[in-house]
């Protein structure tokens, strides 16, 4: 399953903090696909997993989820 994440936040960049606002394609597979179909779109949680290129020929960056916790 293939899936766009979003990420609004805020870091500290030599002392100075720093609005971070992000998109990044991801994709799950397996029980984690599962896990994210039963999902509602705009839920709050933290994700877990590794980038890797899309495929040997396109080395743009895809997330790959191995894990969910959603956020109570």
């Amino acid at each position: 399953m293939h899936c766009q994440l979003e990420h609004s936040g805020e870091a500290t960049e030599v002392g100075i903090a720093r609005k971070v606002q992000m998109s990044v394609e991801a994709v799950a597979i397996g029980p984690i696909q599962k896990d994210l179909e039963q999902m509602e779109l705009g839920a709050e949680a933290v994700f877990k997993g590794f980038l890797a290129p899309k495929t040997l020929r396109n080395q743009k960056l895809v997330f790959h989820i191995n894990h969910i916790q959603l956020k109570i």
